[in-house]
């Protein structure tokens, strides 16, 4: 027994390791056997949600399954190019990659690769992007380069004319779509019922999902370099009661805070400590416009609202920030996250995270949002004006980076950008200092415009985040199936007195308002409204003040 064990372990040893012991394929048999590989590697989450939406149909699972392996079949095919053997292994390799890469997060974090996360992903800066970069996935993606690296040694293509390896393509793919014709034919009720009713299945699908979202984020990029013309908007806009003094509005743009982890809104945990003792107005039923940064911020500074908001509109016409501008108010904008995603593209604005002093130490903290406010504030004010702050907020899944020492109150912290690796009351434990932060900065606005007149602060975050309830980190998930986590926001309000005298705001109203639904949607007919500018742009029943002014 040991002689033959020795003997086989000899034989493999050879096989594997020795390069001239090579299997002879042809290029489509070497794409059909990479879509096997991918289908039965990187399935693990769509098997897991396909069990818990139809636990014991084993029958639509085997369908379902067998479905994904042609599609990915019929994929691997499509990018088998004819005559051109050396850029099929890398097309075919790469999209092997892409797949592995997607199931790593889809894993790990929860997240799905759709169009949205995409986008975010491609807009991401590189400090961001380090913060998710980590041992694990390091070793993991070189684990499947050493296996594709392997594959391709140990692999080589049979020598064919083009009119041959032409016609093994074209037979292979009329095969692989008859497949599919056929399941689909006899499988059609079941199956369109199943996606009828659960839509996220497609999303744990890989490669598909990153496949349609790539194509979908070209199709996106494409329409962004031939914008329609511009379209300017508020033409019309006029002050209906000027101010005897400048007005001073600073809108702090926060990330990645759940409403329903502030104190202001019933936490049990005191995360806003220092907010608690100003008399500020906490509005705990907020929705985001989207679930991602990218997503979020152009549509709440854009008029059209969630339900019909397009990227490439909000971009190409005027926002709400353009409008003020034009109306005569000085607005400005300082970030200290991943840039304003266009919003700031016409007005004055300063990308704090590209000082040399942040770029030196791997990012700043947002303090530096409060150099950059006592610096505005210092400069006389001639006119109103609107001063955007962009925080970094709680961005994960470094939490742990995102308070100072002596904001870390409760522990001990996740500090392990693996999030699925740490207790969950560690990761609430980091995510909740880094809002003690934000609580600090925001007392600290507060405290700078207490010394002006006819000053006032608005906070809202972009959206929320996911701290593993269900499995799911982060955010970024799509809206219609993203949990309350991601899209539940703060929003928080202070005014001067002589800024609610000027304004004829009620306090006292306002704080009866703070159960009141509101959404991303109310920030552009709100904002104009605190600076007395009326359009036919804005909505009077969209304004969030309006309730709460004798005006």
């Amino acid at each position: 027994m040991t002689e033959l064990t020795l003997h086989w372990l000899q034989r493999t040893h050879g096989f594997l390791l020795n390069p001239s012991r090579r299997f002879v394929l042809s290029p489509m048999v070497y794409a059909l056997l990479l879509a096997v590989l991918t289908t039965l590697l990187f399935q693990t989450p769509f098997l897991s949600q396909v069990q818990q939406k139809i636990p014991g149909q084993y029958g639509l699972q085997a369908v379902l399954l067998l479905v994904l392996l042609l599609l990915n079949s019929l994929i691997y095919v499509l990018l088998s190019l004819p005559g051109l053997p050396r850029l099929q292994r890398a097309l075919l390799c790469s999209f092997f990659l892409i797949a592995a890469i997607s199931h790593y997060f889809i894993s790990h974090f929860g997240t799905v690769i759709d169009r949205e996360m995409l986008q975010n992903v491609l807009e991401t800066d590189l400090a961001e992007a380090s913060g998710l970069l980590n041992p694990d996935l390091i070793f993991t993606t070189a684990g499947w380069l050493l296996l594709l690296g392997w594959l391709n040694l140990k692999i080589v293509f049979k020598t064919q004319s083009w009119r041959r390896s032409a016609s093994q393509w074209l037979l292979t793919l009329v095969l692989v779509c008859s497949g599919i014709g056929a399941v689909a034919a006899t499988q059609y009720a079941e199956l369109a019922s199943f996606f009828r009713n659960y839509r996220d299945v497609k999303f744990f699908a890989l490669p598909i999902s990153p496949l349609s979202a790539s194509i979908s984020v070209t199709k996106q990029q494409i329409a962004a370099h031939f914008p329609p013309t511009f379209q300017v908007l508020g033409t019309d806009v006029r002050n209906l009661a000027p101010a005897a003094a400048p007005r001073t509005l600073v809108l702090v743009l926060g990330e990645t805070a759940r409403a329903d982890h502030f104190q202001l809104n019933g936490y049990s945990r005191p995360t806003n400590p220092r907010l608690s003792q100003l008399p500020v107005i906490s509005f705990s039923q907020v929705s985001s416009c989207g679930t991602a940064t990218a997503h979020s911020v152009p549509c709440m500074f854009s008029g059209m609202g969630r339900e019909r908001y397009d990227e490439t509109t909000a971009k190409n016409s005027s926002n709400v920030l353009d409008i003020l501008q034009s109306s005569g108010v000085d607005v400005s904008w300082y970030d200290n996250n991943s840039g304003c995603k266009g919003v700031c593209n016409r007005i004055k604005n300063q990308m704090l995270f590209e000082l040399p002093e942040c770029q030196a130490n791997d990012g700043c903290a947002d303090a530096v949002l409060l150099q950059a406010l006592q610096r505005e504030l210092a400069q006389p004010a001639g006119k109103d004006r609107i001063i955007v702050l962009h925080q970094l907020g709680s961005h994960g899944p470094e939490y742990s980076r995102r308070s100072t020492a002596q904001q870390k109150v409760f522990g001990p912290e996740c500090t392990d950008k693996e999030l699925n690796h740490c207790p969950a009351q560690q990761i609430i434990n980091a995510y909740d200092n880094s809002l003690l932060a934000t609580d600090e900065l925001l007392a600290n606005v507060v405290q700078q415009l207490q010394t002006l007149p006819d000053s006032a602060m608005l906070y809202v975050s972009d959206h929320g985040e996911s701290l593993g309830e269900n499995g799911v980190y982060l955010h970024g998930l799509p809206y219609w199936m993203a949990p309350k986590a991601q899209t539940g926001v703060p929003l928080i309000w202070w005014m001067s007195q002589s800024f609610a005298q000027g304004q004829n705001l009620s306090y006292e109203c306002l704080k009866h308002q703070q159960q009141q639904a509101l959404s991303h949607d109310n920030l552009f007919h709100s904002l104009p409204a605190l600076f007395a500018r009326s359009s036919k742009e804005f909505r009077p029943d969209l304004n969030l003040f309006a309730a709460c002014s004798r005006r």
